[in-house]
């Protein structure tokens, strides 16, 4: 707008006879029209104004799109928590008595009392007292005294101090307590030194330390090699 500035400024110098406050009297007379500018100067100030770049109005800022994989994310989570649930333990808390069956889905843990049978697809600890049947993937009873079978698909722990009245199916165990009962183990049995067995065993191999004591008939049933015959 400098070139309308210097029309404005050329016409000032024509009045510059007239009193300074009548300048400031003019008002609205003042103003400059277009018939008073030069053709050539009016064109020149159209062009500058034409020519003054126009600011583009701003973009709000875009929010970043969401990850594509956040509903995998939660999926994911929630398997694995539903993962963490199924293979979790059940605990028969000390100072509980259930006097009927149980069957669990899950690992189990007894420290209280149960008068009935245990079925469980896992492993299962008895550090409580059980009248009754005994059925899991893996066994380990460190208790005064158990009454009742035991059958297990994995191994047989009988602890330190133990009784167990019953027979003993598993494909492995491992004897340091008393046991009164038949036991019959595909696999591997050691006897340990503090081992009291009052029954017959048959197994693959069975380790017997010193100390232990057995009562009864030890059979080789599994082993692999046909002893029978080596003496034909």
């Amino acid at each position: 707008m400098g070139l309308f500035n210097d029309a404005k400024n050329e016409k000032a110098g024509k009045n510059a006879n007239v009193e300074e406050e009548d300048i400031f009297a003019v008002g609205e007379e003042d103003v400059v029209n277009a018939e008073d500018i030069d053709p050539e100067l009016l064109e020149s100030i159209l062009e500058e104004t034409a020519e003054e770049p126009k600011e583009e109005p701003k973009k709000a800022a875009e929010k970043p799109a969401a990850p594509a994989n956040v509903p995998e994310v939660a999926d994911r989570k929630k398997r694995d928590t539903s993962e963490e649930d199924k293979g979790g333990v059940t605990v028969i808390t000390k100072g509980t008595t259930i006097n009927g069956s149980i069957i669990s889905d899950c690992s189990l843990d007894v420290m209280g009392t149960i008068n009935g049978d245990i079925e469980c697809l896992g492993k299962l600890t008895i550090s409580g007292k059980v009248s009754g049947n005994s059925m899991a993937s893996e066994v380990f009873v460190n208790t005064e005294r158990l009454e009742g079978s035991i059958t297990s698909e994995g191994c047989v722990k009988i602890g330190l101090g133990t009784v167990v009245v019953g027979d003993i199916n598993a494909s492995s165990a491992v004897f340091a307590g008393a046991v009164k009962g038949e036991i019959d183990v595909n696999g591997p049995v050691i006897l340990d030194s503090t081992a009291i067995i009052k029954g017959n065993i048959k197994a693959k191999s069975v380790q017997m330390n010193n100390g232990a004591i057995l009562d009864g008939f030890c059979s080789l049933t599994y082993a692999e090699l046909d002893v029978d015959s080596i003496f034909d």
